[in-house]
């Protein structure tokens, strides 16, 4: 895993790394500032596969998060993303405005209205018969 195109203009980005906990579940840790107040956040999401090269692969979406917890989940991609912050950061599941305070756990692609960057990661892993390799 790493984070990609920093430095960031609207964020300071602290920590990008992931960590095996003494039990071996690996996690993701993450420290990020936000200092401008924001009222509108996008999170992407893309899965690419490698044949000889990357493509793209089924998931290639993005949702608006504040839109999102206003209306609540309008479609399943949505719905499914709300339900993910909400159990594994509940920290950060509320409605906007997001920002002006640090936040220790993130995990995807976060912009503002201007398509400024605030955190962006790759991830890459391997499938193999037995699962998901990390």
């Amino acid at each position: 895993m790493q984070c990609t195109n920093t430095p960031y203009k609207l964020s300071q980005l602290h920590l990008c790394r992931m960590e095996q906990l003494p039990n071996g579940t690996v996690a993701l840790n993450i420290s990020l500032d936000v200092r401008p107040v924001l009222n509108y956040l996008e999170i992407t999401a893309k899965l690419f596969y490698k044949y000889t090269t990357y493509r793209p692969f089924m998931i290639d979406w993005s949702i608006e998060l504040c839109q999102a917890y206003r209306m609540g989940g309008i479609n399943p991609s949505s719905a499914l993303v709300l339900k993910i912050i909400e159990t594994t950061v509940p920290n950060i599941y509320y409605a906007c405005p997001h920002g002006n305070r640090s936040y220790s756990v993130l995990d995807i692609v976060f912009r503002d209205t201007s398509n400024t960057v605030l955190i962006s990661m790759q991830m890459y892993a391997a499938m193999r018969k037995q699962g998901l390799i990390g």
